[in-house]
């Protein structure tokens, strides 16, 4: 992953070195994260989540509030890879302060079948780490 970073207007301007490490650090939580999705694990990307997350995804009907009802949903996909392998093109992070947004092109693959989301993430770093406290995964049709 080619990770482009930006940085919030009218504030302190963060280092380059700064704001280049934040975007390393969300590329490897990701890909941590997408990693157990290929092994039927979601634990990894629980782990990314904050307790007060909130989360809209194309197979759920609703916006998801909380940890318990991410867990709950994701319940059903334990132990069943959702996909083979995936790529990540195009992400970019923007980072303000404590808070940061990676948005990205997201394709997966399972057998023959190829699934394209658009993805945003939006990260807040926190006293234990960089968690999401709001992600969104919308199908990218007609690709």
């Amino acid at each position: 992953m080619n990770m482009t970073t930006e940085i919030c207007a009218g504030t302190t301007v963060l280092a380059a070195e700064s704001d280049a490490g934040i975007a390393r650090e969300l590329e490897a939580l990701e890909r941590q994260a997408l990693d157990g999705w290929v092994k039927g694990n979601p634990d990894p990307d629980l782990a990314t989540y904050d307790p007060a997350i909130t989360l809209f995804q194309t197979p759920f009907r609703t916006r998801l509030d909380g940890l318990p009802a991410v867990k709950e949903s994701y319940g059903k996909y334990r132990g069943v890879p959702v996909f083979d392998s995936y790529e990540i093109a195009d992400p970019k992070v923007q980072a303000c302060g404590d808070i940061a947004i990676l948005t990205f092109h997201f394709e997966g693959r399972k057998g023959s079948q190829t699934s394209r989301f658009f993805a945003t993430q939006v990260w807040q770093q926190k006293k234990e780490g960089w968690k999401v406290i709001h992600a969104h995964w919308s199908m990218a049709r007609g690709q």
